[in-house]
């Protein structure tokens, strides 16, 4: 009895095995880990670097053209009824992109991709190679296309509308030289040239309408408590309105807020465009404490500075000062001078922060960025922000004052040898100087003559009084 017990339990443990080893009862197990992809709203995608566990962390577009992805469809079809496709775009974006079809099983699925497959319907060429794939560090993933396919493309490929909510699963995506490998790849082999992994693409660069959570077979994982002093992405505004370049104007700057209780690390703005392949695009950011108005504060002491050179088209730039800084009011300075760069345009009516966007160093009321900031809870890491100098009193402005209309010449008198004299001295606030004058010289002319004439009148009235007397 014990013997066949014994045998009953080698058969069931071999015939185990055996299931676990056919890829057609492999294809229907769960993935230990993946990331579900949800769309937030229409176009949803991002850019994500590779693996920095991969073999390599940059992809030489030039002999890696082949690519796997190992999926599990959740929606099917958007607004239109028209199914869902995927896409790659070259970073920078260009067309034409490249395609990614689903099969629509609701099992894992692993699809083969031709990095230089383009549609036919384009009419262009592809675009897969060094000359125009420049950020060879990452890749623009497109999950969820509404009839945006150029294999399945009849002129009107903007029509079709992603659904919020809507989602796709992906276990990961690798890239290869050879397509026997892509073929053979089951996610334990060591033969991709760069690999996005689980945690690539949890962390998408330069994300729009795009939320990524991570999952194992249970469904979506609750994400763990991130450590207090860890910075947390916070959005200022969501995208909305179109893009503006920075570039062509003397400054472009941005005044927020640290709420209490938080410190500053970064400012983001979120899939900064580049116009398409620049040589440098390039922004110098400085960062200030608020003093009483804008202009003293863009005046006053440098807080940090930050540097961006070679910016990727769409992706995120991140302003690291390298200082945290605690609550209160700042402004960001901006100047571009080389290559074209900008930011998307954010929602006017949902801008948090109590941000400001300037533009010339003038309030500009009609656009904001698409941002975000990072913040840190608590002010332990915080530095003690230097106390701002004394500020002059501004004074008014001089304007220049009319001047008179010019009047015609006049013929002035010639001057004299010798001024007029007079019988009194001119008189004077102060005649102290006077008495100075009168004290060297001594008596003045006019005295002594008044002196001489009463002494002349009272010699004739005596003279007069005796005449009279000798008469009678």
């Amino acid at each position: 009895m014990l013997k066949k017990v014994s045998f009953l339990v080698a058969v069931v443990m071999v015939v185990t095995m055996l299931f676990a080893t056919f890829p057609a009862f492999a294809e229907a197990a769960e993935e230990a880990e993946y990331v579900r992809f949800t769309a937030e709203g229409n176009d949803p995608y991002a850019s994500f670097s590779f693996s920095k566990d991969g073999n390599n962390s940059k992809i030489d577009p030039d002999t890696v053209v082949w690519a796997a992805i190992r999926y599990k469809t959740g929606s099917q079809y958007d607004s239109t009824g028209v199914e869902y496709t995927a896409q790659f775009y070259i970073s920078p974006a260009a067309e034409p992109c490249v395609p990614i079809h689903y099969n629509f099983s609701g099992n894992w699925e692993t699809a083969i991709i031709d990095l230089t497959s383009v549609s036919t319907v384009t009419e262009m060429e592809s675009k897969w190679d060094s000359t125009f794939y420049t950020a060879t560090s990452s890749i623009r993933f497109d999950p969820l296309e509404p009839d945006r396919d150029p294999e399945n493309t009849a002129g009107d490929s903007s029509s079709g509308q992603v659904n919020s909510g809507d989602y796709i699963d992906v276990a990961w995506i690798a890239f290869f030289e050879k397509e026997d490998d892509a073929k053979a790849y089951t996610g334990k082999e060591t033969t991709p040239y760069c690999i996005l992994d689980v945690e690539s693409l949890l962390n998408p660069n330069g994300a729009n309408n795009l939320k990524a959570d991570r999952c194992d077979g249970s469904g979506v994982l609750a994400p763990t408590e991130p450590p207090s002093d860890l910075p947390v992405k916070y959005v200022v505004s969501p995208r909305l309105l179109d893009p503006q370049q920075f570039t062509g104007h003397e400054s472009v700057a941005i005044e927020f807020t640290v709420p209490d209780g938080m410190s500053f690390k970064s400012f983001i703005l979120s899939s900064a465009p580049t116009w398409g392949a620049q040589a440098n695009a390039t922004l110098d950011a400085v960062i200030y404490a608020w003093n009483r108005d804008y202009d003293t504060t863009i005046e006053g002491k440098e807080l940090g500075t930050f540097r961006e050179e070679e910016h990727v088209d769409n992706f995120d730039l991140e302003m690291d000062f390298g200082v945290i800084l605690p609550p209160g009011k700042y402004v960001i300075y901006m100047t571009a001078s080389d290559d074209t760069i900008g930011a998307w345009g954010g929602d006017m009516d949902n801008i948090n922060y109590d941000a400001i966007y300037y533009v010339d160093d003038m309030e500009n009321e009609s656009w904001f960025p698409y941002s975000a900031i990072k913040l840190i809870n608590g002010t332990d890491s915080a530095i003690e922000l230097p106390t701002p100098g004394p500020t002059a009193v501004p004074t008014e402005k001089p304007t220049a004052a009319p001047t008179a209309e010019p009047t015609e010449k006049t013929e002035t008198a010639a001057p004299t040898d010798a001024p007029v004299a007079t019988d009194a001295p001119a008189k004077t606030d102060d005649n102290s100087g006077t008495k100075d004058k009168d004290e060297k010289k001594g008596m003045p002319l006019g005295a002594i003559i008044g002196i001489v004439a009463a002494a002349v009148v009272a010699a004739a009235v005596v003279i007069a009084i005796v005449i009279k007397k000798k008469k009678k």
